[in-house]
């Protein structure tokens, strides 16, 4: 039996990954070309900063490197296991309480503390995968820079992978713990609360430091002479520095670094394997609990009438969207970026109208950006969180192609809000030109109603009705491939808008380009973006097989 669950499982993770067959391999193969480019394009980026730093640093014979690299990597391993602490602590009550592929693996003859470690492990995986995609790239150029290659990748994924282990283990305890306070909806909504303020705290707090200081030379210089003649503080009982000492000591070719990078992957491995033993008769009860209240609330739930079926099918997906526990944490965190955004963008000098009219542009593929951070999160997943209900809808004398454009709408009004909130705003700050302001705003339209389009075609062209929760969806190869669809809109908008930009671009292709040209491309291509996702998604939708999938 533990062998078939094991066989099955990778068969599964494998499915999830590079699709069934056919038509459902097209998004993993582009989100796989599309993750190869982005680990490619981060390696270049890492390698050019490395030459760079390291002609800057023979300039300067007083700063000591390996106090610099320390501290660097204090900052970098902080800012992943806060982002896995986070996430974890987000996503633990999702996976180990609310979850459908848990109910569904109860109903076999296994441990339950098999079950909960399974649903950890998932957690963790789910959790941290952004903070390695991230990290282990960058790590892996480092240690190739080192004279002692081996040594210095080894100390570092020993440091990095215990860190990380820390920091999940403790977000999925801070979520078992949370959930014996308050019912597991609203644990997750105040997990996902607590999240938003965390990230809101760190970007206050980067806010605070006043960045801007870098960009004089005597005050950069003087930050790197404090940081680079003094010590960094004792390590003591912190992981993050235990994290940086270690990787520091390995990329600089010392063997000391193997024995604390040990301690440390064994301390985060030993948190993985209690968790399970020392929460697993809590998770049974609350998970018990958790059941029978749905159960009592299905059965006392009251029915509304109807007036219309459009209207149904868009209130019904609008409380779709306002019910979702991240819902609240995802506004908080746009307004906390756009917030800090603005501040930085009143320090600019206003008496430059290339100035404004570059940062015009820039602050429209902004906006456009975090509307694609949005629509990936709340559009893509759209169709997949049918979940088994999928096929009861599949059965009703319903139109797909009708509910596709409901879900469409729910989504795009709030989209299309933001990004006009978000364009506006700077357009205000930065007052450039009227044809450029008339530009931005146009454009900020289009893609706010462009980009969600595209997120729930391309969500309904390739479902997965098994995904065990909507994050899980949406950071598949599919919504990868929308993500980086999206983008490129979005950086197309800022050369549609701000002529320095196409000047710029102009020069690069040799070509003169102006507004109105640039302006019709790019709603010809919002046009296509949103439309040609949504035709073969509502065709898809009315042929394809569920039961096969």
């Amino acid at each position: 039996m533990n062998g078939v669950f094991r066989a099955n499982a990778l068969r599964a993770t494998g499915r999830s990954i590079l699709g069934a067959r056919g038509r459902a391999r097209i998004p993993a193969l582009a989100g796989l070309v599309s993750l190869l480019a982005f680990v490619a394009l981060e390696v270049v980026g890492v390698e050019a900063a490395l030459r760079s730093s390291g002609a800057a640093l023979g300039l300067m014979p007083e700063l000591v490197p390996s106090f610099l690299v320390e501290r660097l990597l204090r900052a970098a391993f902080g800012a992943a296991a806060a982002l896995v602490l986070l996430g974890s602590l987000t996503t633990a009550v999702s996976t180990l309480f609310l979850s459908d592929e848990l109910l569904a693996l109860a109903a076999f003859p296994i441990p339950h503390r098999r079950l909960l470690a399974r649903q950890a492990l998932l957690t963790l995986v789910l959790a941290a995968s952004p903070s390695l995609l991230l990290s282990v790239p960058a790590l892996l150029v480092a240690a190739s820079a080192s004279r002692a290659r081996l040594l210095a990748g080894s100390a570092g994924l020993l440091a990095l992978t215990g860190l990380l282990l820390l920091a999940g283990c403790a977000g999925i305890a801070a979520a078992l713990v949370l959930v014996r306070v308050v019912p597991p909806r609203r644990a997750r909504l105040l997990a996902a609360l607590l999240s938003a303020l965390g990230l809101s705290a760190a970007l206050v707090g980067f806010r605070a430091a006043r960045p801007e200081r870098l960009l004089d030379p005597v005050e950069a210089l003087a930050v790197l002479a404090a940081l680079g003649t003094s010590p960094p503080a004792a390590a003591g009982a912190n992981p993050v520095a235990w994290a940086a000492r270690i990787t520091a000591l390995g990329l600089a070719g010392d063997t000391a670094a193997l024995l604390p990078g040990a301690v440390l992957l064994g301390t985060g491995v030993a948190a993985a394997a209690f968790l399970p033993p020392a929460f697993a008769r809590v998770h049974r009860r609350v998970w018990g609990e958790v059941r029978e209240a749905s159960s009592a609330e299905g059965r006392t739930a009251r029915l509304r009438p109807a007036l219309s079926l459009p209207g149904l099918l868009l209130r019904a997906e609008t409380a779709t969207v306002l019910r979702d526990a991240s819902t609240p944490a995802q506004v908080g965190s746009l307004a906390a970026v756009f917030v800090l955004d603005l501040l930085n963008v009143r320090l600019l000098p206003v008496s430059d109208p290339s100035a404004r009219d570059l940062v015009a542009g820039l602050q429209t593929g902004l906006a456009l950006f975090l509307v694609s951070a949005l629509s990936l999160r709340f559009a893509y997943p759209a169709v997949s969180t049918d979940g088994r209900a999928a096929s009861v809808l599949r059965t009703l004398p319903l139109d797909p192609r009708r509910h596709l454009l409901a879900r469409w709408a729910a989504r795009a009004l709030p989209a299309l809000l933001t990004s006009l909130l978000l364009t506006g705003a700077s357009l205000a700050v930065l007052r450039p030109g009227a044809a450029a302001t008339a530009a931005a705003l146009a454009v900020a339209a289009a893609g706010g109603l462009a980009i969600p389009a595209l997120h729930t075609g391309l969500g309904g062209l390739f479902p997965r009705y098994d995904g065990p929760n909507p994050v899980a969806v949406a950071l598949g190869p599919g919504g990868l491939f929308a993500l980086v669809l999206s983008t490129g809109l979005a950086l197309f908008a800022t050369v549609a808008v701000s002529d320095e930009l196409r000047t710029l671009l102009g020069a690069v292709l040799k070509q003169r380009l102006t507004l109105a040209p640039m302006l019709l491309l790019f709603f010809c291509a919002a046009a296509a973006a949103a439309a040609i996702p949504m035709i073969l998604a509502g065709r898809a939708l009315t042929t394809s097989d569920i039961s096969a999938g």
